[in-house]
């Protein structure tokens, strides 16, 4: 009995391989894409897609004023869209001749107070800023100037895909982008 249900099947996989029939409706269109700019070739003019920047921040002119702004702006229409994020890493210091990077907010307990370094994003800007509840002429120019941060340009569609990632290492960051060093692009803050 098995062999000619076997002998059946063969028959009808060698001699019906591609039944056609008449054509049916056209489908519903589809939704538009968000235009790109062209570039050269036909590409983009700007790609978002993975993007670090790196820059140098001066919290210089510290008053009384217990949070102090650097604002990055990004004049590009329709960046970055609603579900992109972005992360941003200060190097905390370098060890064996390698930065190491810490993910904001970062809190620094002092004897009279706390010092954090925080950011906030929208569509158009990223501030990058300090808050302090002590007297801000008593930090140390160590902890308000030259301070260097990077920004990661992360696509909503990695949300998904990176869910157990430990977004706080800039090395698995950067190697679950497919960036190297040499992809990052050094900008200045205003």
């Amino acid at each position: 009995m098995r062999k000619i249900l076997w002998i059946a099947v063969l028959l009808g996989v060698t001699l019906f391989p591609a039944c056609e029939g008449p054509e049916g409706p056209q489908g519903p269109p589809g939704f538009d894409g968000q235009d790109g700019r062209d570039g050269e070739d036909g590409e983009d003019g700007v790609s978002f897609v993975n993007l670090v920047f790196e820059g140098q921040v001066n919290f210089a002119d510290l008053t009384e004023d217990p949070a102090q702004y650097v604002v990055v702006s990004f004049d590009v229409d329709g960046f970055p869209f609603e579900d992109d994020n972005f992360l941003v890493f200060i190097q905390w210091g370098v060890s064996n001749g390698r930065a190491v990077w810490r993910l904001m907010p970062q809190l620094v307990v002092f004897d009279q107070g706390f010092l954090n370094y925080n950011f906030e994003f929208s569509t158009e800007t990223i501030s990058i800023f300090i808050e302090s509840n002590i007297n801000p002429a008593s930090i140390g120019p160590e902890w308000t100037q030259n301070q260097i941060v990077r920004i990661v340009y992360m696509p909503g569609f990695f949300a998904g895909e990176g869910a157990r990632m430990d977004f706080s290492d800039m090395d698995t960051v950067m190697k679950y982008l497919g960036l190297t060093e040499k992809d990052v692009k050094r900008i200045t803050f205003k």
